[in-house]
């Protein structure tokens, strides 16, 4: 039987085609696939590095808002904002001791806020990357989280006009804002909103740092 070589070549060359076409599909897939994966890895290390970033800007925050709030009002606050009013010009408009003691509280409140700028800046310079990362829930966690130091400002300025106290049920209501724990922890509306956000946010960001499903954190 003779071999017909210029078909055998012609086949051999034909393999050898395949061959190399199978090659080059396999090196993009295997390249595909290592992208994929160190895309993932790359994704997976900004999600932990955000939840680490956002976790400690809010108990920073949760720490200042129990600062502001806190019930005791001490001497040295009192004096440096008596201080402040008078470099003001507020402190000569007040009439009377009783005003003057009200606008120096007022004032002792304006500065422990203040002093939570950065913290409360921290958070808000968060909330792009936890939409984008995590969602929009915890977006929202952080927001609200934020917001209270804005009620607790609003019911010092109402505490500051409330000059009748005609109201009982408005006063317990300033009260439990500028109040930690009053007249109970369960009973005060911001301490809820305070833990139920600060909750919100644990059970997504934990997770991640622990490497483990979202959920709610024990």
């Amino acid at each position: 039987m003779t071999t017909d070589w210029a078909a055998t070549g012609a086949m051999l060359q034909g393999i050898g085609t395949i061959g190399g076409a199978l090659a080059v599909i396999g090196a993009a897939w295997f390249g595909a696939s290592t992208f994929k994966r160190w895309r993932q890895q790359k994704l997976s290390e900004r999600r932990i590095e955000q939840a680490e970033r956002i976790l400690t800007a809010t108990y920073k925050v949760r720490r200042q808002l129990s600062y502001v709030r806190s019930p005791a009002m001490w001497g040295n606050e009192l004096a440096a904002a008596e201080e402040k009013l008078k470099e003001n010009g507020q402190w000569e408009q007040a009439v009377g001791e009783n005003e003057q003691r009200k606008l120096t509280t007022t004032q002792a409140y304006y500065t422990r806020i203040f002093a939570a700028k950065d913290d409360r800046q921290a958070l808000d310079e968060c909330l792009p990357m936890a939409r984008a990362l995590f969602g929009e829930e915890l977006e929202q966690a952080m927001d609200k989280l934020n917001r209270v130091f804005w009620s607790v400002q609003v019911m010092v300025d109402a505490n500051h006009r409330d000059k009748q106290h005609a109201d009982n049920d408005f006063r317990e209501k300033i009260e439990s804002a500028i109040w930690e724990g009053y007249p109970s922890p369960e009973e005060n509306e911001l301490d809820q909103t305070i833990k139920e956000q600060v909750k919100a946010i644990e059970d997504i960001c934990v997770p991640v740092l622990r490497l483990e499903k979202p959920g709610k954190v024990k």
